[in-house]
């Protein structure tokens, strides 16, 4: 079994519960990290100074490999460069991004879109989004139990707008779990059930959860 694991905010504030999933799970596992607080100075600075999205696509970039070193540490795990997965590591992406640049450079493209990317690159079972929020949320706050990606593009949910249509285009089922809970975490990256939101490439209709939730799941750029 071989899984991408994105990680953010949501594993930044909940870094013993998902060190505990991350050591159970029994596959390869190749994390992808967000840009975290790093990648929001890159977009406060382009407010401030005005430079290109050019720049500040890669300046996001290089923001995930600052994160990337910090969990490496935080999980005791090793970091690569390389698109090559053995055992468990955290990809630093700027370098293969840079040589291989396969992605548009804008806002809407973030780490999440990074994660399915590496994904299918790597020949991933799924895509698993470690978040601070419960799953991708409806307008009233439920939890959405599984939607299909092609209902997710161009659309601002849990995940950004291009993580689905990678995912459409790969084939790749991506997974939507709050980082806060170790058993969930765990059981999403081994592809049984979890509570969450499954987002397969083709799907039956929208399912909701009754529980709720305040948040509407939106995420920050490369977060």
């Amino acid at each position: 079994m071989r899984v991408v694991l994105k990680t953010g905010t949501g594993v930044v504030k909940h870094i013993e519960s998902v060190k505990e999933a991350v050591r159970e799970f029994s596959g390869e596992l190749l994390i992808v990290p967000g840009g975290w607080k790093f990648s929001d100075a890159v977009r406060e600075a382009q407010r401030e100074l005005g430079f290109s999205d050019e720049a500040a696509h890669w300046a996001a970039i290089m923001a995930m490999d600052q994160l990337g070193l910090i969990l490496s540490e935080l999980l005791d795990l090793p970091t690569t460069e390389d698109l090559r997965v053995e055992g468990k590591a955290v990809l630093l992406p700027y370098r293969v991004l840079r040589e291989r640049d396969p992605l548009p450079h804008s806002w809407d493209v973030t780490s999440d879109a990074i994660a399915a990317w590496v994904a299918a690159q790597i020949g991933a079972d799924r895509v698993v989004y470690a978040k601070d929020v419960p799953g991708i949320l409806d307008e009233r706050g439920r939890v959405i139990e599984e939607v299909p990606a092609g209902e997710l593009v161009d659309r601002w949910t849990a995940i950004d707008p291009w993580a689905p249509r990678i995912a459409l285009k790969s084939g790749l089922e991506l997974r939507v779990v709050d980082a806060s809970s170790p058993a969930d975490l765990l059981r999403a990256l081994e592809g049984a059930e979890f509570r969450g939101t499954r987002v397969p490439p083709v799907g039956r209709r929208v399912r909701r959860d009754r529980r709720g939730g305040g948040d509407d799941g939106r995420r920050r750029v490369h977060g």
